[in-house]
């Protein structure tokens, strides 16, 4: 995977910090248990709730796509232009995955829902409302997506308030 430059305007508009108290329902919530990572920590907001786990952030120097290490729970909020390539790289890693993401790009194309489904499938949503309500530059709904290793159950969906 090569990366796009990071001073070009798809990069920046890609770069969305997650609310603190956003990042804290999701880990609450999901209770993420042995060797965890964050992909893209960016300030660290999910970080702040899970002592312990591992991190990359390609603007301190560490790439996810350099990270082969499996682990049980990744969690973060993924960069959304290349969302289903970074899908097959956690895909590789991870026995859990929960990523915020607008909810639409986990149903907006069948080869990547066929891709999903021969990994797993996903758990359950938590959904936060409208990206602008977590100050993202999107209107779509945006929700916590919890996809599993070899998942093949229904899917849960919650909606959540800001004081959740």
């Amino acid at each position: 995977m090569q990366y796009r430059l990071f001073d070009t305007p798809e990069y920046d508009a890609d770069v969305v910090m997650t609310p603190e108290w956003c990042a804290r329902d999701v880990v609450e919530h999901f209770q993420p248990t042995g060797r965890v990572l964050d992909p893209c920590k960016g300030d660290g907001a999910f970080l702040k709730y899970m002592p312990g786990a591992d991190w990359c952030e390609i603007r301190e120097g560490r790439d996810f796509y350099k990270w082969e290490t499996p682990v049980d729970w990744i969690i973060s909020n993924p960069p959304y232009n290349i969302l289903r390539e970074w899908m097959r790289h956690s895909m590789t890693l991870a026995e859990n995955i929960v990523y915020l993401i607008p909810v639409t790009k986990v149903f907006n194309s069948f080869a990547a829902m066929q891709e999903l489904y021969e990994w797993g499938g996903p758990v359950e949503v938590l959904v936060y409302g409208t990206g602008s309500r977590l100050g993202f530059p999107l209107g779509f709904a945006v929700g916590a997506v919890h996809f599993r290793r070899g998942y093949r159950d229904g899917m849960r969906v919650q909606f959540r308030s800001q004081n959740s």
